[in-house]
C-alpha cells in the first residue's frame, strides 16, 4: 500500500529527541514521510531530517497539530494526495513503536470498509474544559485516512474552513474531537486498531489510564510520553497512581525501546516534581550485614549544605533525619548503580507535618530567583531533594563541574542542573518510614472525609498563622 505519514513535531528548542527519530524511522519503513514542525529546528536536526530522506516543514508556532496538519494538507493539495492509498496524521506525543508495526498494518490494511482509522479511542464523557459533552471519537495522536474520505469535498472543505486554535482547548474541541463525529455523520466508516469497548464503563482515556495493558495485551506499538509526566493529582482521581510506573517497567523488561533516552529528553522540558511522581522515584534503604558501597569508588561526592532554620519542631526533626541517614550513606550510594540516571540522592523529608509545610513555604518563597536562572521547567511543587542538608552527587551528571553549594537555593539549584545534564534528583527512607507514611495517607484521608474535622484543622492551622 502506498502510504503518506504527516508526523508532527514540537520541541521549543528545536531538538528531534530519540523517541521521535525512532518513531519517523518506523514509520518510514512503509511510508513516505513529511516531517511538520512548529518552529525552527537546530542545524543539526535538520540535516538528520534531511539525511533521512523525510520532506520537511518548519512553519511559525501557531495552531498547535491542527495548524501543522491543515499547513501541509493544503500544501501537497489534493493532486498529489490522490496518488496515495492512505494518508496517516501522526503526532510526536506518541512514544514508540515498541514492537513491529506489521500486525497492526496489516490488520487494518484488510479492513477495506473502513474510510478512515486510528490507533486508540477516547469515549465519551462530560467536560467544561472541552466544550461539554465529548463525544466517542479516535485520539488525534495517530489518524489514518483512506481515498474515499480524503478525495472528497467534505474533507477539503473541513480543512479550508479549519479555524486555527489559539489553545490545547480549542485544538481538542475544534478538531480531536470533531473530526470523528463529523465524519460519520455524513456516512464514513471508522474504527480503531486497538479495541477497548470492554473498558468504557471504566476509563475514558485507555491508553493514559492502563497503557502497560495496551502494549502487553492488546498489541498497541505506541505509548503516550505524556504517561510520565502528566499532573499526578488528574492520575490519582481517575487511575490507583501506578499506570506510569507499570508502563515502564513493561518496557524495560520485555521491549528494546531506548527508554532511558526518551526520560532524558523529557528532564530537559519538564517540571521534575511531574516526573518523580508518576514514575516513583524514591528508594528504600536499609542497613545490611553486607560491606556498604564505597560511595567515592562510585564516583559520588557527599555535600552538606545549610538548612534554613524553621520552627523548634520542624528544626528537631530535620536534624534528626540527616543524623539518622548518615548511617545509611553506604546503602543508599548503592541505588547510583541500579539506576543510572540517578544525579543526586537524599534523605526523604521528615514524615512530621510541619517538615512538609516548612519546605514548601520556602520552596515558594525561592520560586522567583530559581525560575530566574532555571534551566529546565520549574513549578509550584517543590523538587522531590535535596532534602535535610545533604546529598550524594553523581560527578559524572556535572561535566562542568559541581558548582559551590552552601544553602538550600543552592542545593535545588544543583538539582536543576543535573535534571538539564539528563539526571534527576531523588530522596530515600528505611521501610519502616515508608509503612508509616502510608499509615499517616491513610490518616488524613480519613479525616479528610469528616467535614468537621478538616474545618477544625483549619481552625487550627489559621490560629497557628496568627500567633507567628
Amino acid at each position: 500500500m502506498k502510504r503518506l505519514v504527516i508526523y508532527f513535531h514540537y520541541d521549543p528548542a528545536g531538538r528531534i529527541d530519540t523517541a521521535c527519530r525512532v518513531a519517523v524511522q518506523a514509520m518510514q519503513k512503509y511510508a513516505r514521510v513529511i516531517f511538520v514542525t512548529n518552529g525552527t529546528l537546530n542545524p543539526a536536526d535538520r540535516v538528520w531530517v534531511r539525511q533521512s530522506g523525510a520532506g520537511r516543514i518548519e512553519r511559525e508556532n501557531t495552531g498547535f497539530d491542527v495548524g501543522a496538519y491543515r499547513e501541509a494538507l493544503l500544501s501537497l493539495g489534493r493532486e498529489e494526495l490522490a496518488g496515495y492509498e492512505e494518508v496517516i496524521l501522526m503526532n510526536y506525543t506518541l512514544a514508540g513503536p515498541v514492537c513491529t508495526l506489521e500486525p497492526m498494518l496489516a490488520a487494518m490494511d484488510a479492513r477495506r470498509e473502513l474510510d478512515f482509522w486510528g490507533l486508540t479511542r477516547h469515549y465519551a464523557m462530560k467536560s467544561a474544559r472541552f466544550g461539554g459533552n465529548v463525544p466517542e471519537h479516535i485520539q488525534s495522536h495517530f489518524l489514518a485516512l483512506r481515498p474515499r474520505l480524503f478525495n472528497s469535498e467534505d474533507f477539503w472543505r473541513y480543512w479550508q474552513e479549519m479555524k486555527l486554535p489559539e489553545s490545547y482547548e480549542q485544538s481538542v474541541i475544534c478538531h480531536e474531537t470533531r473530526f470523528t463525529p463529523y465524519f460519520a455523520a455524513k456516512g464514513y466508516v471508522w474504527d480503531t486498531y486497538v479495541q477497548t469497548d470492554d473498558m468504557k464503563d471504566v476509563f475514558v482515556n485507555p491508553i493514559m489510564a492502563c497503557p502497560r495493558e495496551l502494549l502487553q495485551n492488546r498489541g498497541c506499538p505506541f505509548f503516550k510520553r505524556r504517561s510520565l509526566f502528566t499532573p499526578y493529582a488528574d492520575e490519582l482521581r481517575r487511575t490507583d497512581g501506578m499506570a506510569a510506573r507499570e508502563l515502564c517497567g513493561y518496557i524495560q523488561s520485555e521491549t528494546d525501546f531506548p527508554l532511558d533516552l526518551l526520560v532524558v529528553s523529557l528532564l530537559k522540558t519538564q517540571p521534575l516534581a511531574a516526573l518523580a511522581q508518576n514514575l516513583h522515584w524514591r528508594y528504600l534503604v536499609e542497613k545490611r550485614h553486607t560491606a556498604p558501597a564505597d560511595p567515592a569508588a562510585l564516583g559520588l561526592k557527599l555535600i552538606r549544605y545549610e538548612l534554613p532554620a524553621a520552627d523548634p519542631v520542624t528544626d528537631w526533626y530535620n536534624q534528626q533525619a540527616a543524623a539518622e541517614a548518615d548511617a545509611l550513606l553506604g546503602e543508599a550510594a548503592a541505588w547510583f548503580e541500579k539506576e543510572p540516571l540517578l544525579g543526586i540522592l537524599s534523605p526523604s523529608v521528615p514524615l512530621y507535618a510541619g517538615c512538609t509545610s516548612a519546605r514548601r513555604a520556602q520552596w515558594l518563597a525561592a520560586l522567583p530567583a530559581l525560575r530566574e536562572k532555571a534551566p529546565v521547567p520549574v513549578d509550584e511543587t517543590p523538587l522531590p531533594a535535596p532534602n535535610c542538608g545533604w546529598m550524594l552527587v553523581r560527578e559524572s551528571a556535572f561535566p562542568d563541574g559541581i558548582p559551590e553549594c552552601k544553602t538550600q537555593l543552592d542545593a535545588w539549584r544543583l538539582a536543576l542542573t543535573a535534571q538539564e545534564n539528563g539526571a534527576y534528583a531523588a530522596p530515600f527512607e528505611t521501610a519502616a518510614q515508608a509503612v508509616a507514611r502510608a499509615d499517616i495517607l491513610n490518616a488524613y484521608e480519613t479525616a479528610a472525609a469528616r467535614p468537621a474535622d478538616v474545618a477544625k484543622q483549619l481552625g487550627r492551622l489559621i490560629k497557628h498563622r496568627l500567633q507567628k
